[in-house]
Order: structure tokens, then sequence, then C-alpha cells
């Protein structure tokens, strides 16, 4: 029964138990954590450095003009959806983007290289360096609403945290206007590839046009247009002398100089009509034979050039705007707050992480004595010696 009851109290453990190894040991455990705690105040009021904060923010000051202004101001802006991370408008797309630039390797390897970091870490590769101060030191935040960037460096100088910070600034304006120079260059490559193609184009379609005008005139519309007034005339003259003909008959007989005259006439403007109606001479300007054939190409040509000339037109301003972007180099960038000097350090809490982790070891302790007394009890129990002698 002593057995049993023995070994029950070493599997169970309660609240009273916890007490009663915390007052057997209590002396140990704050002599430890008042160890430790010395320890901590060593470490972080003596031995690691303290860290300031210097950052500035920025804005954008890039703004599309001309023509390509107004052909981007064509499509809609969803800007109140940013937030959510719905939306596309300009302004997130370039925080986006001026923060990838920070953060890319050509700006960081630039910043590590300028103020000899990885010598002062004292890593052996590059990208163990690159990691460290993308986690530990820079720090990027954006405000999407009012479009505006904060760009920070965490550093154990305050003098060298505000010039890291500068130099940050000065390398993301350089970098992005080289790509804003690249892209402007892309488009004026393309935009000059297609004004030039439709240059060429207006001027093969004026030659096609020039050369249909010296087969049918210059202008076959109104010439068709000419000719159907023409046989309407004759038409109607030729109603006039029928007429005429039918009264010469019934007053004459058939072989009577007059009517053979006036049958001969009727004939002829039978004859005119029929000429024009099918003639398909180019050199008979009254032509009304392939007529439709002739005014459908003409105007088809004619549409042709203009929509060539409105293409050309389109295309000249945005050119021309395309060659002024290229070569536009003014900072893409406006400094709203400059890079402080940091009067107080950041960073180590100091005073915050020597109470966290002096009531993390006294922690530890109570769980570590707990455990040696419950190893402690099991190993004084009967059931373990009964099993240590039968092992024997």
């Amino acid at each position: 029964m002593e057995n049993q009851n023995h070994t029950q109290q070493a599997s169970t453990f309660t609240l009273i138990d916890v007490l009663s190894v915390y007052f057997k040991y209590r002396n140990k455990i704050f002599l430890f954590t008042l160890v430790a705690c010395i320890v901590y105040v060593v470490i972080y009021f003596f031995v690691l450095d303290k860290i300031y904060f210097s950052n500035a923010s920025v804005k954008s000051s890039t703004k599309s003009s001309g023509l390509l202004g107004a052909l981007e101001s064509g499509i809609p802006d969803i800007g109140g959806l940013d937030d959510i991370g719905i939306g596309n408008s300009k302004s997130a797309k370039e925080l986006a983007a001026y923060e990838e630039i920070l953060y890319s390797r050509r700006c960081l390897e630039g910043l590590i290289n300028k103020f000899g970091i990885k010598n002062e870490l004292q890593y052996d590769y590059m990208e163990d360096v690159l990691k460290h101060v993308k986690e530990n030191m820079v720090e990027v935040k954006q405000e999407k609403l009012s479009g505006i960037m904060y760009i920070g460096v965490y550093y154990k100088d305050p003098v060298i945290a505000q010039q890291m910070v500068g130099f940050l600034i000065d390398e993301l304006n350089k970098i992005n206007i080289e790509m804003n120079v690249l892209n402007a260059k892309n488009n004026r490559e393309f935009i000059e590839k297609r004004y030039f193609q439709a240059r060429t184009d207006l001027a093969s379609t004026e030659d096609t046009l020039k050369a249909f005008q010296k087969i049918y005139g210059i202008s076959p519309d109104l010439q068709i247009k000419a000719s159907v007034q023409s046989l309407y005339a004759i038409e109607a003259e030729l109603k006039s002398e029928e007429v005429k003909l039918d009264v010469i008959k019934k007053i004459l007989s058939a072989d009577q100089p007059e009517v053979k005259l006036q049958e001969a006439k009727v004939a002829s403007l039978k004859n005119k009509i029929s000429e024009i109606q099918f003639s398909t001479d180019n050199n008979d300007l009254l032509k009304l034979g392939n007529s439709p054939d002739i005014g459908l190409s003409y105007l088809r040509l004619q549409r042709e050039v203009e929509i060539q000339g409105k293409i050309v037109t389109f295309l000249l301003p945005i050119y021309e705007q395309s060659k002024i972007e290229e070569k536009r180099e003014t900072p893409s960038l406006l400094l709203l707050d400059k890079p402080y000097l940091a009067e107080k350090k950041s960073k180590p809490k100091r005073f915050t992480m020597v109470v966290i982790l002096t009531f993390i070891t006294f922690f530890i302790l109570l769980i570590t004595f707990i455990i040696y007394s419950r190893i402690k009890l099991f190993i004084s129990s009967p059931h373990y010696q009964a099993l240590k002698f039968k092992s024997k």
C-alpha cells in the first residue's frame, strides 16, 4: 500500500508541489536569476552598441505630359482600392517600384561598398551581408493613399545613419532616372519605327492615287457626276425629239426628207446615250460603262490617303515628345523630409529586454528545478528500486 501511494505521488504533480519546489530551491533560483540579470545588464548596457535610426520621406514627381499623358489619362484609376490590395493606380505602382529599387542588389551593394559594411560585419560572402542589411538595417515603408515613401536606416553611428539614408535617396533617384530614360528610349524607337512606316505607307498610297488619277482623271467622281448630268440632258432632248418625230409622221408621209432627218436625229441621240452608258474608253470624259468600279476605287484610295495622313498627324507629336522624354534627366523624386540626425537611440530597448529576459530566466530555472525534483522523486521510489534490482 505504501509502495502504491509513493508511485501515485510520483506520477501526479499539483500547484502545491510547484510551490513546495519553489520554496525549497528559492535561494538558488533567486541567486541564478540575479546572476543572469547582472549578465543581461552588462551585455545590454555595456557590450551591445546603441542603434540609432535616421529616415527621410520622398514623393514621386514624375508626371506624364503631352500626348503621352493624354493617352495614359484614358485608363481609369481605381485609387480607392489600393489599401486593400486591389486597384492599379500609378502612385501604388511607383512606390512598389521604388521599394524594389531600394532593396535591389545594385543599390544595397553600393551602400555596403561605400560605407565598408562588409569589413565591419566580417562576413565572407556578399549574400550574407546583403541579407543582414536588408533585414536589420534598411527599412522602407509606404503610404499608398498619400503616395509617400519613408526610407530609414538603423546604425550605431547617427551621423553615418543619416549619410546612409542620403545615399539611398541619391541611388534611388539615379537608378529611377536611368530606368525612365531607358524606357523612354525604347518607346522612342518603337514610335519612330511606326512613324516612318506610316510615312512610307502614306507616300505609297498617294502614289497609287496619283497613278489612278492619271488614268481616270483628277476627279473621277466629278466626271461621273458630269456624265450623269449630261446623260439626263440628252435623254430629255431625246424625249423631245421623239415627240416631234411623232407629230411630223402624222403630218407628212414616211418618205419625206423632214421625217428622215428627224429619225436620223433621234437615232443619233440614242447612240450617244448608249455610248455614255456603256463606254469604257479612258479617253472619253463622258463615260459610265465602269463608273461604279471607278468611283468606288477612287473613294477607297481617297479614304486610305486620309487615314494614313491622320496616322502620321497623330504619331508626329508623340514621336517628338518621346525624343524629349529620352533626353530628359530631371530628378524624379520630391524630398519632403531630409534625413535627420538621430538624437536618441532607437534600439535595443535595454531596460525592457533586461526585465523580459530576467523573467524568462526565472521561469526556466523554476521549471528546471521542478523537473529535477520529479526525477529525484522517481529515483527514490520503490518501483524504480525494484526495477534497478531486477536489472542486476
